[in-house]
């Protein structure tokens, strides 16, 4: 083991030496060869010897790993291609892909693709795609997406796409995309997305913009300069009810929470989440459409109470920072039955309920009424 050890040192150090020699050439007299076809097992052992650093080749088969000024048509190694400058149309490699230039095609590496420069094409690796320069066309990563400039295309990681530029195409991630610049297209991820002008659509259970002229879907929005509203609201079952709503006006995200006053020792209380649209119907007024569902307990959370409400309202906005609403509701509560410690289902008056079940197991019941909603709003 100490003499394969040896061996591999004195074979790192002579690839290292070899390439700084290599490059030192090149500075100095900036001359390439051309070579149609080259073979070689690891850099300097081929037919192009001590000149594959200034060698172009067409062709070129490297059985473990190669270094060339660059590729014309097509690479093909056992490990990794270095290329000085240019490669096109086409590289596989088993661990890696380096160009310090251009890439015109495609990009194959069992690992990682490195590109010191643009990308026109496509890029395919089993971990990461990594590229200082703009990329037009795709890249596909099993771990990461990565580019210090602009995306022209289609990125697609298991876990991150990164674009420090202005994406133009669709970013899809299974964990979270980020795009510093402007996004005109889509990002659809598992998690986040993260961007700063979005034209366009993201998904994702959390979304983040600047602003967006299209739509975010996901379990929580927040779009700096789009819709955000704090609401004091009552309704038959809470008397006293918060909520934060976030996103753009055509779809936000609700989070809901509520108290019900009682000289009790165990307090009745509620949170929730909900989803609505509030489209413009005059200069100052608006249509709320919403459906939430709430947990109802009271004092500590062990049984299923859940309320959920579908609300068809209007809202007058009196200011530009205070709107005041209210509206309908239809109310489908789904709970446990024979529980002992279930709140007092309505706070104030007693809506009629309108149809009431047992399930077949007879530990579920639901039951369903009209009532209303209404409110203040601060924005």
């Amino acid at each position: 083991m100490k003499n394969l050890n040896r061996i591999f040192a004195v074979f790192f150090l002579f690839t290292l030496n070899t390439l700084q020699a290599q490059t030192e050439k090149e500075e100095n007299s900036r001359m390439y060869f051309h070579q149609d076809f080259q073979i070689s097992i690891v850099p300097f052992v081929g037919t192009n010897g001590v000149n594959s650093g200034v060698t172009i080749n067409d062709y070129s088969i490297n059985v473990l790993g190669g270094f060339s000024a660059g590729t014309n048509k097509l690479e093909i190694a056992g490990l990794f291609n270095i290329n000085r400058s240019d490669a096109r149309y086409a590289q596989f490699a088993g661990v890696f892909n380096q160009v310090n230039g251009k890439v015109k095609g495609a990009q194959f590496a069992g690992v990682i693709n490195s590109n010191l420069d643009s990308v026109n094409g496509f890029q395919a690796a089993g971990v990461t795609n990594f590229t200082t320069g703009n990329v037009d066309g795709a890249q596909i990563a099993g771990v990461l997406n990565f580019t210090t400039k602009s995306v022209k295309g289609f990125q697609g990681a298991g876990v991150m796409n990164f674009a420090v530029g202005n994406l133009k195409g669709t970013q899809l991630a299974g964990v979270s995309n980020f795009s510093i610049g402007d996004v005109n297209g889509t990002q659809i991820s598992g998690v986040l997305n993260f961007a700063r002008k979005v034209n366009g659509v993201q998904i994702g259970l959390f979304n983040y913009s600047d602003s967006i002229s299209g739509i975010p879907i996901g379990l929580l929005s927040v779009v700096k300069s789009g819709y955000h509203t704090l609401e004091l609201s009552t309704n038959e079952v809470m008397p006293f009810n918060i909520a934060w709503r976030t996103g753009v006006r055509p779809f936000y995200n609700i989070l809901i929470a509520g108290i019900r006053p009682e000289i009790e020792d165990k307090v009745t209380w509620s949170f929730g989440y909900g989803i609505g649209t509030s489209p413009r119907l005059g200069k100052k007024t608006y249509l709320n459409i919403e459906a939430t569902s709430e947990q109802v307990s009271k004092g500590e959370l062990v049984d299923l109470n859940l309320v959920n409400r579908f609300y068809l309202g209007f809202e007058y906005q009196i200011n530009p920072k205070i709107a005041v609403f209210g509206g309908p509701t239809m109310n489908f509560r789904v709970f446990e039955t024979g529980i002992e410690n279930h709140p007092k289902l309505f706070a104030y008056g007693n809506p009629k309920i309108q149809h009431e079940r047992t399930y077949d197991n007879g530990n579920i019941g639901s039951q369903f009424w009209y009532g209303m909603k209404a409110g203040i709003r601060f924005f």
